[in-house]
């Protein structure tokens, strides 16, 4: 019994579909959750340089409210559903003592703004200058939650560019520090 039980061939079709069928679905969707996470970082990105490039062709003072907008614009460069955070700064270097200064900085959606104590945590990506040169640092810090439950959990995707001013020395902000 146990014989002809394993020669038979009928609903073979049907129980080879009833197996790998989970597992067609499976792949399907975990690669269009890997592909959708790709999007969005890579959105992410071109986002924040295409915000970056804005700021730095800027000749007239910058507001706060213009940071705001720059941060609505993003999410919807990004296609997300909000809780982005964009900080932007504005540092200056000093060869005579060898130091960065921030300048300005405004961020929004309650990250902190950047402060010149900070940049000694980001010593290593600050980028080679001369004296008194102006570099726009904008961050965005945007997160992304998968659709599906598919091994990727909430994560945020974590952006920088310089920048130098392109037609000013600067770009003015409403508040300025003394460097």
């Amino acid at each position: 019994m146990i014989r002809r039980f394993w020669r038979d061939e009928r609903a073979a079709i049907a129980m080879e579909t009833a197996i790998i069928t989970p597992v067609l679905a499976w792949c399907y969707i975990s690669s269009f959750v890997f592909f959708d996470a790709f999007r969005s970082y890579n959105s992410s990105i071109k986002a924040t340089y295409a915000i970056s490039d804005v700021i730095s062709r800027q000749t007239m003072t910058l507001r706060r409210s213009d940071i705001d907008g720059y941060a609505t614009l993003v999410d919807g460069l990004v296609r997300n559903t909000g809780g982005i955070r964009l900080r932007v700064s504005q540092i200056v270097y000093d060869a005579e003592t060898d130091s960065h200064c921030v300048e300005w900085s405004a961020a929004t959606n309650g990250e902190a703004a950047l402060f010149t104590s900070n940049l000694v945590d980001m010593g290593d990506l600050l980028p080679d200058m001369v004296d008194a040169e102006r570099l726009i640092l904008v961050q965005s810090f945007i997160p992304y939650r998968p659709a599906f439950n598919m091994g990727i959990d909430l994560i945020t995707f974590t952006n920088f560019t310089f920048t130098r001013p392109r037609y000013a020395g600067q770009v003015p902000y409403e508040t300025q520090n003394s460097c």
